[in-house]
């Protein structure tokens, strides 16, 4: 998918997100331009992160200043994974737009098929924004050793097998369709 002016990304953040989610986050923004004008804006930190940065998020307001802003520790977050960005509503001018321009992404997301913080139980956070339609965090990570080295089995682009098997497919049919030509048209001689 090309990327989109509706999807503000200033950091360079995206290209790390696992590429279906990045995909999605993309498809959201130009929604949420068509239906309120504003653009999306990925927060400083709002992307992948790595264990020891999610770490460190999570140990504000516990271990360290601060008030506390996540419940996930390095690999229980879908930031690590490549699966959740953090980002804000902003208008063309780049001032961030209230608590309703959260909620309509929100809604947009989820019809998508998306899960969105706002919906978080006990804990809302309306500017984060996941994508792992029926996977739970405990499938994709079953523990926190193996951390690391799942983060770094992340696809940050689509798979070619399908292009790779439409392109075989078309270079099969080109050759079957020439070979039945030179059988049924052209002269033994030339065959």
């Amino acid at each position: 998918m090309s990327t989109s002016v509706a999807l503000l990304d200033p950091l360079q953040l995206l290209p790390a997100l696992e590429w279906s989610t990045r995909d999605h986050l993309y498809s959201l923004a130009s929604r949420f331009a068509r239906v309120t004008g504003l653009h999306l804006r990925v927060r400083p930190l709002g992307g992948r992160r790595t264990c020891a940065e999610q770490d460190r998020i999570y140990a504000q307001g516990r271990e360290t200043g601060g008030e506390i802003v996540t419940y996930a520790s390095g690999c229980r977050s879908w930031h690590v994974l490549g699966r959740a960005a953090d980002v804000d509503p902003v208008n063309s001018a780049g001032q961030m737009q209230p608590e309703s321009a959260y909620r309509t992404a929100g809604q947009i997301w989820t019809a998508m098929g998306g899960k969105w913080g706002g919906d978080f139980p006990g804990f809302p956070d309306i500017g984060h924004f996941e994508w792992h339609p029926g996977l739970t965090i405990e499938q994709v990570c079953p523990s926190p050793a193996y951390c690391a080295a799942i983060s770094a089995s992340i696809r940050t682009e689509p798979p070619i097998a399908g292009a790779l098997f439409f392109g075989v497919a078309i270079a099969g049919a080109g050759y079957w369709a020439v070979k039945r030509y030179r059988s049924n048209w052209l002269p033994a001689s030339l065959r």
